[in-house]
């Protein structure tokens, strides 16, 4: 293995790249103590202590990440990689993190369903789950799950929203024309909304 450059990520890190494919990120300090140059190979035990620290590194970083807010498994790994963490290294953080039950696809999906229902379509809390890096199959369950005892529920709540938002925009379908009537619904629609549900609200404005 060969130290193919050296970059300054920030003031006390800097991006190591070795045989042009593989990137991390250490601390100057350790690009210092590890002895690293450009076009110097790499000496087996040096690369197992690297590897060895990154991997408590990317715990310690996940430790801190989870403090502020929940993570998917897949956000938790983008989120370690973009850190500088090479994928399999930021790959198995998330999986001990999983492990231990401090991260859970299901889990963020449910309590994310019933925070965020009052004030979203199902449509846009499916797009905003599947951003976090939930799995689509994860986020139907979570949904079905939740319709199969809320439904009623769903669909005031989504009626509801639809109100605020016609009232917002001061929306009269009496004295709206067909150009105005087209706009607010696809302004609906792009919100997550079904048509059946836009139209029921409207007729009753």
């Amino acid at each position: 293995m060969t130290v193919t450059s050296l970059t300054p990520k920030s003031k006390t890190r800097t991006r190591v790249e070795i045989d042009y494919d593989t990137t991390l990120v250490l601390s100057n300090r350790d690009v210092y103590l590890y002895n690293l140059r450009v076009g110097e190979e790499i000496p087996e035990n040096v690369w197992d202590m690297i590897r060895d620290e990154q991997k408590s590194s990317a715990l310690r970083k996940c430790g801190s990440l989870l403090q502020d807010m929940d993570y998917a498994r897949q956000g938790l790994i983008d989120k370690l990689t973009r850190a500088g963490y090479p994928e399999d290294i930021a790959t198995e953080a998330a999986d001990r993190m999983e492990e231990a039950h401090y991260i859970d696809d299901r889990r963020l999906s449910d309590s994310y369903l019933k925070y965020h229902l009052n004030d979203r379509s199902l449509a846009r809390i499916r797009q905003d789950l599947l951003r976090k890096g939930v799995p689509g199959t994860v986020i139907e369950e979570a949904i079905a799950a939740y319709r199969e005892e809320n439904e009623a529920v769903i669909t005031q709540q989504e009626e509801e929203q639809i109100r605020q938002l016609l009232a917002k925009r001061h929306f009269d379908l009496d004295t709206a024309d067909y150009a105005e009537i087209q706009k607010t619904i696809a302004f609906l629609l792009r919100k997550g909304y079904a048509m059946e549900t836009i139209r029921k609200v409207m007729k009753e404005q």
